[in-house]
């Protein structure tokens, strides 16, 4: 994996400290309408049970949030504190909770775990490790945990143990 979307780089800091005042304009939530929909459809289709509390780690700005909040409870976490107040502005009825992915610990479960295109800033495998071990450990069993990177690598690529059925 290589390290060029290090979260710790310049470019990036001033995204989520000196410009996250500017999300909205540079993302708008009503973007994500079509892919939250999809999330929605994903989660509830692939839980054992009906899903009715929801982590999102890396949350961001929230923009995801804004339509899943309408189908679930939604606990929001992000490592960026400005980033949070931006969200806690569009999502006033979510919990949000500042923290890393990699290990933050809510000390308690949730009916799925939704980790949308943050878990690009897990740029080695031992961060990716933490990542989806936070998800687990925050994920009740027969639970989903939905990852949406932006890219992955081919799945031929990709050694058979890690490969998901289809």
């Amino acid at each position: 994996m290589e390290n060029s979307s290090n979260p710790t780089s310049a470019s990036d800091l001033h995204m989520y400290k000196d410009m996250a005042a500017w999300w909205p304009l540079l993302s708008a939530p009503e973007d994500y309408a079509e892919e939250a929909a999809f999330f929605k459809q994903v989660l509830a289709e692939f839980s054992s049970k009906p899903v009715q509390t929801v982590l999102e780690l890396g949350s961001g700005g929230g923009n995801n949030a804004s339509f899943l909040k309408h189908s679930f409870h939604m606990t929001l976490v992000d490592l960026s504190a400005l980033m949070l107040a931006v969200s806690q502005k569009l999502n006033p009825e979510c919990v949000h909770v500042q923290g890393d992915m990699r290990s933050v610990d809510l000390g308690r479960i949730f009916d799925a775990v939704f980790v949308h295109d943050a878990v690009m800033y897990m740029t080695s495998l031992r961060d990716l490790r933490k990542a989806v071990t936070t998800a687990y450990e925050h994920c009740r069993e027969e639970g989903v945990a939905l990852f949406v990177p932006d890219f992955t690598a081919k799945r031929s690529s990709l050694p058979p143990s890690t490969r998901a059925r289809c």
